[in-house]
């Protein structure tokens, strides 16, 4: 029990006493008031307030909208994708096949751009029976799985292979892109089908990629079936890139499968046959491959012509093959900047710059060599020279990334 000090007890009286004096003050008040008067509706006071506009303080003055900046889209480009038995027996499982490790290094860099580019050399099997390797390549449908792990866009299908498991070959590539989610061009299971244009979204831009050969080196085009594949022909170019640009694409890549084996310098159709195309108005950039070594990239008015972009994932290296030389075990990742022009709406290539590759032949796996990877220095070394003195040899800067 709390006991009270005399202060608290003191404070308790004085309440005390003034309650006591209030309540007989208002009863004598009582009675000497009038009777009260009965209050209608009428007289019930208003509560209601009434709305006053509020007084704002002055607006401050708005600040100028940002100018948007120009649009833009990345690609990035790739070269020969050719499976060769060894690299194929490397991706081996006890179910089947998988790629996908080979690209494990490599994958980041390709699914950082709006747009990756590849070119798939060796046609799929659509069901894996009839395996083959060099020199006529059928090969596994797994392939296309990886292609999509890697993180590729779009593929150029258009090669001197293409034909190699005839239609059976076409019909498995195209499927197994098709299931892997991957665009491709350069095939095609019907006339209906060959002149459907490829759009891909990058960006904000609608992109049209284009893809063909220079040749077939172990099965020529049925007569009956003439557009399983794409050969190189400048008037059939000029038109579907006309077409593509009346379809919707903002801008229009040619993948073109051309060049002398082996030879890092572009011959006489690459460097004819190439400028002249883009210099018609509805074609951006032409994306090369075949030779299976680096070439360099050409700059023509404001656009750019990458001749070659050598083996992105094979087997071939100086131990493999009498006349490979080192270099096949060379690759480049060609990087691309896309802006629009604002005031005429078209996209040019603004930028370009290149990372490079190099195929471990342990286990096939992508090295990107400006990383390493934890290969031999001097080795990636050597690899990023040989790289970067192709790819410049017509003096045009393409920086490594």
């Amino acid at each position: 029990m709390r006991i009270q000090s005399p202060l608290e007890r003191g404070v308790a009286w004085l309440l005390f006493l003034l309650l006591v004096g209030g309540a007989a003050a208002s009863i004598a008040f009582d009675r000497d008031a009038p009777d009260p008067v009965p209050v209608t509706a009428e007289d019930e006071p208003d509560d209601t307030v009434e709305d006053t506009p509020a007084v704002e303080p002055e607006e401050a003055a708005a600040a100028p909208a940002a100018e948007p900046g120009p649009r833009i889209f990345t690609i990035a480009a790739t070269g020969d994708l050719l499976i060769h038995e060894s690299v194929a027996d490397a991706a081996r499982t006890a179910d089947g096949w998988d790629f996908s490790p080979m690209f494990t290094h490599v994958a980041p860099i390709l699914s950082a751009a709006d747009l990756a580019v590849c070119h798939v050399e060796t046609p799929m099997s659509p069901n894996n029976a009839q395996l083959s390797y060099f020199p006529a390549f059928v090969v596994p449908r797994e392939l296309a799985s990886a292609i999509a792990y890697a993180g590729y866009d779009t593929c150029s299908l258009a090669s001197n292979h293409a034909t190699d498991g005839g239609q059976e070959g076409i019909v498995g590539t195209i499927s197994a892109l098709d299931r892997a989610g991957v665009a491709h061009a350069g095939m095609a299971l019907s006339a209906e089908d060959r002149h459907r244009i490829t759009l891909v979204e990058a960006g904000d831009a609608t992109v049209a990629h284009l893809s063909y050969s220079y040749g077939f080196t172990n099965r020529q085009l049925p007569a009956d079936e003439p557009y399983l594949s794409n050969l190189i022909d400048e008037e059939t170019i000029l038109d579907e890139a006309r077409r593509a640009r009346t379809e919707g694409a903002d801008f229009v890549v040619l993948s073109m499968h051309w060049g002398a084996n082996y030879e890092a310098a572009p011959d006489e159709l690459q460097t004819t046959l190439g400028p002249r195309i883009l210099a018609s108005p509805d074609v951006d950039l032409i994306l090369g491959h075949h030779s299976h070594v680096v070439q360099p990239v050409a700059r023509i008015g404001d656009e750019f012509l990458v001749y070659g972009m050598g083996n992105f994932l094979s087997n071939q290296s100086p131990e493999s093959c009498d006349v490979c030389p080192v270099s096949t075990q060379d690759g480049v990742i060609v990087h691309l900047t896309v802006t629009e022009d604002t005031a005429s709406g078209r996209w040019r290539v603004t930028d370009i710059s290149h990372t490079p590759t190099w195929v471990d032949r342990a286990n096939y796996e992508i090295i990107d060599v400006l990383r390493g990877s934890g290969r031999d220095p001097a080795l990636m070394a050597e690899s990023a020279q040989r790289t970067a003195s192709a790819i410049e040899a017509l003096g045009i800067t393409v920086a490594p990334r």
